[in-house]
C-alpha cells in the first residue's frame, strides 16, 4: 500500500515517493529553547516521530534532522523585536547560553518523557553561523539580497523576476505588500517593507549574541558584527545534513507564512533548489478554542503534567488521537481518558500474552501472519495522510472486542486471542511511540501476589474494609485486580 500525504505546497494528497528509492531525507522544525516545552509545541514532535517510525516500518531508511534554535527567532516576524532566548535570560538574570544549556536538557528529559526518539542529527543554530554567512554570501552573488547599514535583506523583487513565491501561502505580491504594512512597523532600511533579514546588524541593539561577518558586495567588502535572521537558520541547517532536494519538511500552520516561504526563497536564491518535496503542517492545540501559546500564558507544559502524575505514554496516547491536521482543544478530562484507555490495554495484552522474541514488521523482523488482515487494517489508515487518529480508534476497537470477548468467555476469547494478536497490538502501538507491554519485575509480582493472598484472607472474615484498602494499595502501585469464579487476578497497568 502507499502512503499518500496532504503537501501544503500543491494542497492534495499526494502519493509519497522518496526521491532516492527506499530512503527518506525528513527536516522538521524544532524548539526556540527559551522555556519548558509546552503541550501545544511536544504535538508536532510527536507527530514527526510517529512518521519517522512508520517511514521505518514500511522499509525506508530514514535520516531525520530536526534543529534547535538558539538565536535569531525574533519577539515578531518584522526583523524587529527582542531575541527570544535573550529576553527571557534577562527575565531570569542568566546569560542566554546559560539559559540554552539548562533549556536543552530540561528539553530532552521531557521529549524522552515521551519516548521522542532523539533525531538522527539534532543541529544548533549557533553552531552554524559560519555557513550561514557563507550562505547569504551565495545570495548576494547571485543577485538576491542587498546591505543596507550593514543589515543584509532579501530583495523580493528581484527574486519575483526568476521565481515564484506565494505557492505555499497562496499569496499574490499584493497581498504580501498589504500584510507587510499592517503587520510590522516599518523599517525605513527595507527597500520595500515585504523584503526579509537575512542578517542583522547587531552595532547599538544591545543584542548580546554577535558574530563578526564580512560580505562582498558590489565588489566592496562590509564588515558587521550581527546575528542570523530566522528564516536562515532552516534553510542552511536542512541543505546542510540533507542535500539541496530533500523529502519532507514539516512545521506548525503557522510557519505556512512567512517562515517557510521565506526559506524556500533563500533555499532558490543560494542553491537553485527549493529545499523539500513534501511540505506538512500540523494544526494547533488549543485551549477553550484559543491558540495554546507561552507569550498568552495559556498553556501546560510537559513537566507540569508529568508532575501532576500524567504517564509519558497517556499524553502521547492523547495526542495521537487526532488527525494531525486537525485542530485539537486540550482538556485534562481527555488525558485522563487516555490513561484509562493505556490501563485497558495493557490489560488485554496482559491477558493474551505475547512473543518475546517477537519483533514485528520491517525494522523488528519479518511480519507474522495476517489472516485477520489487522496489520492491512492498520496500515490502510495511516497510509491515507497519516491518519494516526484512525488508526488509533481501529486499535482500540479490536481491544474493546477482545476485552468483551475474554471477560464473557475466557476459554473462548483465549482460543480467539492467542499470543500473535498481542503481538500485533504491541507492534501497532509501538509504531505509535506507545509501550503498552505490561512490564513486571520479579519483586512486583511476588508483592502482588502476597497481597492478593493477604487481601483474600481477609475477604474470607468478612472483613471487607481491610480487603478495599489493600486493592487501593495494589492500585497505587500500578496494578489492576479483577475478581474472577476461579479466584482474584491482578494486571500491571500502570
Amino acid at each position: 500500500m502507499a502512503l499518500k500525504l496532504y503537501n501544503t505546497l500543491t494542497r492534495e494528497k499526494e502519493e509519497f515517493e522518496p526521491k532516492e528509492e527506499g530512503k527518506v531525507k525528513f527536516y522538521s522544525c524544532g524548539q526556540t529553547i527559551y522555556d519548558d516545552l509546552h503541550i501545544g509545541n511536544a504535538r508536532p514532535y510527536v507527530y514527526w516521530d510517529t512518521l519517522r517510525r512508520y517511514l521505518e516500518w514500511k522499509g525506508y531508511t530514514v535520516r531525520h534532522v530536526q534543529n534547535i534554535t538558539d538565536v535569531g527567532h525574533l519577539t515578531d516576524d518584522g526583523d524587529q523585536g527582542e531575541d527570544k532566548v535573550e529576553k527571557r535570560a534577562s527575565e531570569l538574570g542568566v546569560e542566554p547560553m546559560e539559559l540554552v544549556e539548562s533549556q536543552i536538557e530540561r528539553y530532552f528529559e521531557d521529549t524522552k518523557a515521551l519516548n521522542i526518539e532523539r533525531q538522527d542529527i539534532v543541529p544548533r543554530a549557533t553552531g552554524h553561523v559560519n555557513e550561514m554567512i557563507n550562505y547569504v554570501q551565495e545570495i548576494i552573488d547571485n543577485g538576491y539580497a542587498y546591505e543596507r547599514d550593514g543589515n543584509i535583506y532579501f530583495d523580493m523583487d528581484a527574486y519575483l523576476e526568476d521565481y515564484e513565491y506565494g505557492e505555499m501561502a497562496k499569496k499574490d505580491i499584493e497581498q504580501l505588500k498589504e500584510e507587510a504594512e499592517s503587520r510590522v512597523e516599518p523599517d525605513e532600511k527595507k527597500k520595500n517593507q515585504y523584503d526579509f533579514a537575512l542578517w542583522l546588524n547587531a552595532e547599538g541593539t544591545g543584542h548580546l549574541m554577535r558574530w563578526g561577518a564580512t560580505f562582498q558586495v558590489d565588489g566592496e567588502a562590509v564588515k558587521v558584527e550581527g546575528y542570523p535572521g530566522w528564516h536562515l537558520e532552516c534553510s542552511v541547517m536542512s541543505q546542510k545534513y540533507l542535500g539541496d532536494e530533500f523529502d519532507i519538511h514539516a512545521g506548525g500552520k503557522d510557519h505556512i507564512f512567512p517562515h517557510h516561504p521565506n526559506e524556500r526563497a533563500q533555499s532558490f536564491a543560494a542553491t537553485g533548489e527549493g529545499q523539500a518535496r513534501y511540505w506538512l503542517h500540523n494544526e494547533f492545540i488549543t485551549i477553550e478554542g484559543e491558540k495554546m501559546s507561552k507569550s498568552e500564558g495559556n498553556f501546560y507544559t510537559v513537566r507540569d503534567l508529568l508532575d501532576e502524575g500524567y504517564s509519558g505514554d497517556a499524553i502521547r496516547l492523547y495526542l495521537v488521537s487526532s488527525h494531525y491536521r486537525s485542530e485539537t482543544d486540550f482538556s485534562k478530562e481527555g488525558l485522563e481518558k487516555a490513561e484509562k484507555e493505556l490501563r485497558k490495554i495493557r490489560k488485554v495484552v496482559q491477558k493474551i500474552g505475547w512473543d518475546e522474541d517477537y519483533r514485528g514488521k520491517n525494522q523488528f523482523g519479518e511480519p507474522g501472519e495476517d489472516e485477520e488482515g489487522y496489520v492491512e487494517e492498520f496500515e490502510k489508515r495511516i497510509d491515507d495522510d497519516f491518519n494516526t487518529a484512525k488508526a488509533k480508534q481501529f486499535l482500540m476497537k479490536l481491544v474493546s472486542e477482545a476485552n468483551e470477548t475474554l471477560e464473557k468467555n475466557p476459554e473462548e476469547g483465549e482460543s480467539l486471542y492467542a499470543v500473535g494478536y498481542g503481538n500485533f497490538l504491541i507492534e501497532a502501538f509501538e509504531i505509535l511511540g506507545i509501550d503498552v507491554r505490561p512490564e513486571v519485575s520479579e519483586g512486583e509480582a511476588e508483592m502482588a501476589d502476597t497481597l492478593l493472598e493477604v487481601r483474600e484472607e481477609y475477604r474470607e472474615r468478612g472483613d471487607y474494609d481491610e480487603a478495599d484498602r489493600i486493592r487501593d494499595v495494589l492500585e497505587e502501585n500500578g496494578f489492576e485486580v479483577e475478581d474472577t469464579e476461579d479466584g482474584a487476578r491482578w494486571f500491571k497497568v500502570g
